[in-house]
């Protein structure tokens, strides 16, 4: 069971009680002192009236003797025994110590050390409690900091100016630890991923073996019936020529989803088997004329403004460029059918950039390429899972598109981040600076065909 009172709550009372007790004891030893030097006067006086008056041989008033004596004494009441007797011609008077009046005196006499401590005591209860604040707050920021992980947040905790320098070593600790753990999870992230991604090929793979096979033979026996269709004359006017007429147009259809069959299991394979990156070095120069000639006229047909942008020129990366195209345009479409349709009152624009990112300590070590649109978006609650595999958000998509441009990224050694806003996103691609010597690849000498465009 938890105890009832706190760290804090411990610390402050002992600091209050160690505080309390030694102004109590400075300030006690100094009233003392004080009241016992006024006795030992009023006693030494006594005696020295009492020599006095046992050489004197008439007697004066009680009055008169008593105010020889001063206000520290006082007659005895009944019962009393005298502690002072001083004779007076043939009488004897009885006097004792007035303990009350000396203590009136004593505070008459100290009452600014007495209002010193005081003030002491209120500062030194303020200091208690400061000390144990400062002392107690790291610890309560360390125990945050153990809910927010045990509840899966990342945190991070600042240091505190006022707190000691063992605290300062167990922040940067717990600091270290929670950073590990990030990096752990990371790590678990990552391996579940493959593990899921390992078993998904291996089903994936033996699955489009057995769909590729029937989809050959069906499409030679369509090639067929399409060349037997065409050998038969047409005639429009008679039904026979009408029905000639049909069986194109279905014969047209099947192709159409046949290649598209094709497609799905093209990607499938894509996903699963990736090809090996040819490495060469491409100038990101000649990106941006493939990418105004492949794109326009779709970006034309969905009245889309394309725009491209050289922020630095010559820029040139290590990579395998046909894959660098697969990339750009498999991001490219992805952007050209986020945005929404014609009439909307929104601009619709594609921007493709290239150029170095930024310096570390002005030596240039990355070239990037940046595509972005003016769609509304990536909502947050699925930014996480873009780079899924089969995670769609279009009814005609496969889910593949955006899973094999990160492969391939990876792949070819460079990153791939993506921020995203109400105004649009942008998809950043870095790739490493390629050394002196490499060899150029020309990318406007190479073709891609249709059916290998990604589609997510």
């Amino acid at each position: 069971m938890y105890s009832k009172y706190s760290l804090e709550t411990l610390m402050k009372w002992i600091f209050m009680s160690l505080a309390v007790s030694m102004v109590a004891l400075t300030l006690g030893a100094r009233l003392h002192q004080s009241y016992v030097a006024k006795k030992n006067s009023a006693e030494e006086f006594g005696r020295e009236l009492m020599v006095i008056s046992e050489e004197r041989e008439f007697s004066l008033q009680k009055e008169i003797v008593m105010g020889q004596l001063g206000p520290f004494w006082r007659e005895p009441l009944p019962g009393e025994k005298p502690e002072l007797v001083i004779k007076n011609g043939d009488q004897s008077l009885g006097f004792i110590l007035d303990a009350k009046n000396i203590i009136i005196s004593l505070v008459e006499d100290e009452r600014f050390l007495i209002l010193v401590g005081l003030l002491g005591l209120v500062a030194a209860v303020e200091l208690a409690v400061l000390i144990s604040y400062v002392l107690t707050r790291p610890l309560r920021r360390l125990a945050w900091g153990c809910r927010q992980i045990a509840q899966g947040s990342p945190v991070t905790i600042r240091h505190n100016a006022l707190s000691p320098y063992e605290f300062h070593e167990l922040t940067d600790s717990f600091n270290d630890m929670a950073k590990q753990l990030e990096r752990w999870k990371e790590v678990q992230r990552q391996v579940s991923r493959m593990d899921r991604l390992a078993a998904l090929g291996e089903m994936l793979s033996g699955l489009s073996h057995e769909i590729r096979n029937p989809l050959a033979s069906i499409r030679i026996q369509l090639d067929l019936l399409r060349m037997e269709v065409e050998s038969i004359p047409d005639d429009p006017g008679s039904s026979a020529g009408i029905g000639l007429s049909d069986a194109k147009e279905y014969i047209t259809i099947l192709d159409h989803e046949i290649d598209r069959l094709n497609r799905i299991v093209t990607q499938l394979l894509s996903f699963v088997r990736p090809k090996q990156p040819i490495m060469a070095k491409v100038r990101l120069d000649d990106i941006l004329p493939w990418c105004m000639s492949m794109l326009k006229p779709q970006a034309e047909k969905q009245g889309i403004e394309l725009v491209t942008q050289k922020l630095d020129s010559d820029v040139n990366v290590m990579a395998d460029n046909e894959m660098l195209q697969h990339i750009i345009m498999n991001l490219s479409l992805n952007a050209i059918q986020s945005m929404p349709a014609s009439g909307s009152g929104r601009e619709k624009k594609l921007s493709i950039a290239t150029g170095y990112s930024e310096t570390d300590r002005g030596i240039k070590t990355m070239g990037f390429i940046r595509v972005s649109d003016t769609g509304p978006g990536i909502p947050a609650e699925i930014q996480h899972r873009i780079f899924d595999p089969f995670f769609t958000t279009r009814q005609d998509g496969t889910g593949l598109g955006l899973s094999i441009v990160q492969r391939i990224v990876d792949g070819l050694g460079g990153t791939l981040s993506m921020d995203t806003s109400s105004r649009g996103t942008n998809f950043n691609i870095f790739m490493p600076l390629a050394e002196d010597g490499r060899y150029d690849v020309d990318l406007n000498q190479m073709e891609v065909s249709a059916n290998e465009y990604m589609d997510s």
